[in-house]
């Protein structure tokens, strides 16, 4: 008997790789102080670049910035591990770390071994699905 895995097709690296990136932008080949306006599924925010190369923004809208925030935009994702570095895509989701990074850990437990090992990573502000994008004036 064989095990049978889905995954969505953006999960697969070579669906990643071949896919059309017409339906966003990448930040870091827009000019300093370009403001954008980003609708996700359920919030609008406003996204103004200070440095595309560094991900460096000031992020606005949201349950999380209700003020301008300064953050780092490290790219978008459909949910996995998968990055598009510094992209913004209708259908993915923004991945932003707030600065400073702060630093997470969690414990993670093998139910078959029941050894455990400490998983280190950073907070991360994931948004809701992009609807669309817009470069305010």
């Amino acid at each position: 008997m064989s095990d049978t895995n889905l995954f969505p097709r953006a999960a697969i690296l070579d669906a990643w790789s071949d896919a059309d990136w017409g339906n966003g932008l990448q930040i870091d080949q827009l000019e300093d102080l370009t403001t954008l306006a980003v609708q996700t599924q359920n919030s609008l925010y406003e996204i103004t670049v200070l440095n595309g190369r560094t991900g460096e923004v000031m992020v606005r809208g949201g349950n999380f910035f209700s003020e301008r925030t300064a953050l780092r935009l490290e790219g978008c994702t459909f949910g996995g591990s998968i990055l598009k570095r510094r992209g913004i895509y209708v259908g993915m989701r923004i991945e932003f770390v707030p600065e400073p990074v702060e630093m997470v850990s969690k414990v993670v437990v093998d139910p078959v071994t029941g050894q455990k090992e400490i998983m280190l990573g950073h907070k991360v502000v994931l948004t809701s699905p992009i609807q669309s994008i817009a470069v305010l004036a």
